[in-house]
């Protein structure tokens, strides 16, 4: 932080000179002890163009000591200046000589003896100009007050060179016009207890708070919004180092971006090392308490937080009022709405996981894993999912995805699978396809297929044909899936696709046929393979009095090994276990849910498949394998358009 600057004038015309003298000298003392620059004006009178000096060390100064015994000329031209820029003002004068005239402003007097012998009154003088320094430094000569308005000088200075540049009418006056007004007026619009400027100046204010070291700042980074992106930089633009941040990502990058996170995790590190006494926090949307709430509330655009508890202040991004809906910063000092942001802020760390210097991507996700028991299978859960608890729901698509580290791959190639028999079945009959897809749980699979869905049919529409795809049904036996569901896809549902809370078969209707039936993860739950094949054979005959001539069956999970894989079981299942693992799933959470997924591990091979479908009059059109484990494919089979009768189950 700059020194105090300090304007001192006084002039040789007193006539107790030496009285003069010595004040000055208990004056320079102290403020020499508080470490000010001290500008002297009557030790610069060998200056040739001392008007103009004089107005540049006044214009930078914080503090304006004058001597006003003499009543000389300069005093009134120095005293109205301070005044106009608001600089804090102290008037020397001898005792018994007269006041100042009153439009001076009632600057602050400090009396003198006249007498260089009265050390009484110089013990007084000196220590009323102790309590008064003391009292301007912890206030308007504090740091904060000294920095903005040097600021506000710069600005108005700025501001007069527009001025200075135009003797005429000019349009970058009326430009200037506008910013100076909309500056202005951000500044208004909450009061004094409130600031508000265009995000873009975040950065800047953010980094005048490391002019105040004892500042102790806490802060919220949402990732998972575009408000702040220079923490997509190697080197992000921020200067001051904060107490603690907790960066708010998307858990979707612990599975599927882990190229984006490692660069933020570079980033982190480096952060680290630039700053002593820095903790970083880590954590996602999902991990904070939903009755949590920020203190802007709707308004707020992410969950960004800057909170300084020592000041009662915190900030954070929301839209402008008006009908520009600009983007702004806003910072607000109010100690109830402060405790407010606190509590929030709070209940986002109690989510999160501390981010250490030797921390890399599976570490990190490991620990965020297992802070939040993601992965964990309880072996109470059986095959009724519409029985297990809200933690099995809440976090499904994360477990998923730790149980499969191949899950986003898969769904996406069943969606691809479904698509090419659509269009397939669309080039033979020319007619609109209906779907139904079993299980769709928390509507991953139906989200990949809808867009695709959306696209083919925009053509259709254009020309007033028929639609490529008629009628789309999803089932799924648990009513919080469908709510899931429902939520994920939003106005999709019952404009695109249909959501239905059925048990497949036991709610689907004999005399509705679809075109493609479909399905991820669901095989597992209506094949036994410890049944042995009539299993099976009952799975496809039901498949087959639902799907029409010419239709087709996709369905991706986990299946048993073929002879060509060159693996047995057993290899297959302990690959799968490693690929948790070394995915950040503990080895005990990878061990309990391959002890409690029998039914995944021990699955139908597709040619133990394949020759039961092949029984019903179903053809085996191929079996697509998915990573690097062997157990998991997308398989497809279709239903010849002119088959001779399914035989008997």
């Amino acid at each position: 932080m700059d020194r105090t600057r300090v304007f001192l004038a006084w002039s040789q015309e007193v006539q107790e000179d030496e009285a003069l003298r010595k004040a000055l000298d208990i004056v320079k003392r102290q403020l020499g002890e508080r470490d000010c620059a001290v500008y002297d004006w009557s030790e610069q009178q060998h200056i040739r163009n001392i008007g103009q000096e004089i107005e540049e060390q006044i214009q930078a100064c914080d503090l304006m000591i004058l001597e006003g015994t003499s009543g000389r000329p300069n005093l009134a031209f120095e005293v109205g200046f301070a005044r106009c820029a608001d600089i804090p003002v102290i008037v020397l004068k001898q005792e018994d000589s007269g006041d100042l005239p009153e439009d001076f402003g009632a600057p602050k007097y400090l009396r003198y003896p006249s007498d260089a012998s009265w050390e009484p009154n110089f013990k007084r003088f000196e220590a009323d100009l102790r309590r008064l320094l003391d009292g301007l430094q912890s206030g308007v000569l504090s740091p904060g007050h000294r920095e903005l308005r040097r600021a506000r000088g710069e600005f108005q200075r700025g501001v007069q060179q527009i001025l200075d540049a135009h003797s005429g009418d000019h349009a970058h006056l009326y430009l200037m016009d506008g910013l100076v007004r909309a500056l202005s007026g951000a500044v208004r619009e909450g009061g004094q207890s409130v600031i508000t400027a265009h995000s873009e100046y975040y950065v800047r204010m953010f980094n005048a708070l490391q002019k105040n070291k004892d500042i102790r700042v806490k802060a919220i980074a949402d990732l998972t919004e575009d408000v702040e992106p220079f923490w997509k930089s190697n080197k992000p633009d921020l200067s001051t180092p904060v107490g603690e941040r907790i960066f708010l990502i998307d858990w979707r990058l612990f599975f599927e971006g882990e190229a984006e996170l490692s660069r933020y995790i570079d980033t982190w590190r480096k952060e680290l090392q630039r700053y002593k006494d820095y903790k970083i926090f880590v954590t996602t949307k999902d991990d904070i308490d939903r009755r949590a709430r920020h203190p802007f509330s709707s308004e707020s655009i992410g969950l960004n937080l800057l909170l300084v508890e020592d000041d009662a202040t915190f900030g954070g991004y929301r839209r402008s009022r008006n009908s520009t809906g600009h983007q702004l910063f806003v910072m607000e000092h109010d100690e109830h709405r402060c405790e407010n942001a606190k509590v929030f802020y709070n209940a986002v760390l109690e989510g999160a996981v501390e981010f250490g210097p030797t921390d890399d991507f599976v570490s990190l996700k490991r620990a965020w894993l297992t802070k939040h028991r993601i992965g964990h299978w309880d072996a109470s859960w059986t095959q009724q999912t519409e029985r297990r608890p809200p933690v099995y729901f809440d976090r499904y698509d994360q477990h998923a995805r730790c149980w499969i580290p191949s899950y986003n791959e898969m769904i996406s190639e069943c969606a691809a699978a479904v698509a090419r028999e659509v269009l397939h079945i669309r080039q033979g009959t020319g007619k609109p396809v209906n779907l139904l897809e079993l299980g769709h749980g928390t509507g991953s699979l139906t989200a990949r297929i809808l867009p695709w869905i959306k696209h083919l049919r925009a053509p259709s529409e254009a020309l007033g044909d028929l639609p490529p795809v008629g009628h789309y049904y999803a089932v799924d036996r648990a009513e919080q899936m469908h709510d899931l569901a429902r939520e994920y896809l939003g106005d999709d549902v019952n404009a695109r696709v249909y959501l239905l809370r059925q048990i497949a078969w036991q709610g689907l209707r004999d005399d509705l046929q679809y075109d493609v039936i479909f399905g991820s993860l669901v095989a597992h739950f209506m094949l036994d393979h410890g049944a042995g094949r009539a299993s099976a054979d009952s799975f496809f005959a039901e498949c087959v009095k639902r799907l029409r001539p010419g239709g087709s069956l996709v369905f991706s999970d986990a299946f048993g090994v073929d002879e060509e894989t060159g693996v047995d079981a057993a290899g297959a299942v302990g690959l799968w276990r490693d690929s948790m693992v070394a995915s950040g799933l503990s080895e005990e959470y990878a061990d309990g849910f391959i002890t409690g997924n029998p039914d995944m591990c021990d699955a139908f091979s597709f040619a133990e498949l394949k020759e039961s479908a092949e029984g019903r009059g179903l053809v085996a059109v191929g079996a697509h394998s998915i990573g690097t484990v062997p157990l998991f494919k997308v398989l497809v089979f279709r239903r010849p358009a002119q088959d001779a009768a399914a035989p008997a189950t």
